[in-house]
């Protein structure tokens, strides 16, 4: 390979390591001196696949940089576009990659399956492509149009799972997993939302009775606080709670609801004005008379000891989590969403609640517990208003205890709104890599 080649490769390999805040990606030269491999490592930061390592190596022809890389990504994604061509990748053929991207393909004027790679596209920008598909709860199709892709429950375990085989098979020749850049979530005086001490789906652990509604398996249900308003113009009209989900197990579906519906929570009708993120890490927005738009927002919430502290104020809602010392990360590094005008339009004097809603998929029972917040509320600053950079988990407070639970609270009907508001193994290491030191990034 011509040395002027080699030089632009290394420039370009440099410059991706070098935004890693944005493109989550590290690639290395091969350790076996192949100089036309890169093994590369990617931690997307949304989706099923939020803070797992997913392993690849792209290959440099001889034509390049007329000709694109060639790119196999081992680890399997659930995604079509990702995945389609994945033989390609297990059989190592370094003549076709595993994606089915136009990047991945040469620009042609009027020829037949013409892509988009000219001289001028750079490695940066095809790894800002996969990782936006990756991330995107749409995918392009190849007759037009997007489909979306939703992730279950079944998908996070098979997404676990292949993160697992695929990492361990070509961790060899892996470059280092960098840390995680997160973003710190600052600390506001808020109002706390009444929900109960404690929330149980299945069987009713210790008591071998159903929690009201909050019995059969597959059973939907849900408890209400509320009801608050938003777009007030009040700094200080601000709600929170917080839940401890370390007994989420992975047959649980989870969600959280601002809604200005009591019955309806997806979007079904035309009125319903809403923004949810659930445990799939698959969150919602909609606005009256539109239909709900979804998309991946954080990672997904059964997956390790989650403690998730929620606030609705000042425009957003935004979810923050705690790391084992007690730091305070935004969850998807930014709000859930914005709620002012532009977003959810006009809602000044709708009152709206918030539900926590549940669905248990098996006979293991399991419980929620909700945390004492001590009156505060974690919000989202962006770059305009504070600089982003590494916390020292030193001076963050001590992590909120779990409620004490109240004789009254195993009478609530989980069905019934409130209407005060006042009211080293791999499994470990796929762990660590989540529970990454708080860091900054641009907000998205």
């Amino acid at each position: 390979m011509e040395a002027k080649v080699l030089k632009r490769i290394y420039k370009e390999i440099e410059d991706v390591n070098d935004d890693f805040f944005n493109l989550r990606t590290v690639v290395k030269p091969d350790p076996g001196d192949d100089v036309t491999r890169f093994p590369f490592i990617m931690l997307p930061n949304d989706g099923a696949m939020a803070h797992l390592p997913l392993v690849g190596a792209l290959y440099i022809p001889e034509t390049y940089p007329t000709s694109p890389p060639i790119v196999h990504l081992y680890t399997r994604t659930g995604r079509y576009n990702v995945d389609v061509y994945h033989h390609n990748a297990t059989g190592n053929n370094r003549g076709l990659s595993s994606l089915c991207f136009n990047i991945l393909r040469a620009e042609s004027p009027g020829g037949y399956g013409s892509g988009t790679w000219t001289q001028a596209c750079t490695l940066s920008a095809l790894f800002a492509t996969l990782m936006s598909a990756i991330v995107s709860l749409y995918v392009p199709q190849e007759g037009g149009g997007r489909r979306a892709e939703f992730v279950s429950i079944e998908g996070l375990r098979r997404v676990k799972e292949q993160v697992r085989k695929s990492f361990e098979e070509h961790k060899k020749t892996l470059p280092p997993v960098p840390q995680i850049p997160l973003v710190a979530a600052t600390r506001v005086p808020a109002e706390e939302l009444a929900f109960p001490a404690e929330i149980a789906t299945g069987v009713y652990a210790g008591r071998g009775q159903q929690y009201g509604n909050m019995g059969s398996p597959g059973h939907d249900q849900k408890v209400t606080a509320g009801p608050i308003y938003l777009q007030t113009g009040d700094p200080k009209a601000v709600y929170t709670f917080a839940v401890d989900l370390c007994d989420l197990h992975e047959n649980v579906v989870f969600s959280i609801v601002l809604s200005n519906c009591l019955n309806d929570l997806t979007g079904r009708k035309s009125d319903t004005i809403l923004v949810r993120n659930g445990v799939t890490a698959t969150a919602a927005r909609k606005c009256a008379d539109k239909p709900t738009q979804w998309f991946y927002h954080g990672k997904p919430m059964n997956d390790g000891n989650m403690r998730l502290h929620v606030t609705i104020g000042q425009d957003q809602m935004t979810m923050a989590y705690y790391s084992e010392d007690g730091r305070r990360c935004v969850f998807g590094d930014c709000p859930v969403s914005w709620l002012t005008a532009k977003e959810l339009g006009d809602v000044r004097g709708v009152p709206f609640w918030v539900h926590i809603f549940t669905s248990n998929k098996s006979e293991t029972p399991a419980k929620i517990y909700t945390l004492d917040t001590g009156g505060y509320g974690y919000i989202f600053r962006d770059a305009e208003d504070r600089e982003f950079e590494f916390v020292d988990g030193a001076d963050e407070e001590v992590p909120p205890k779990r409620k004490e639970v109240q004789q009254d609270d195993d009478k609530v009907d989980a069905g019934n709104p409130k209407t005060d508001k006042g009211s080293v193994d791999v499994d470990s290491l796929l762990a660590m890599f989540r529970a990454a030191d708080v860091s900054s990034k641009p907000a998205k």
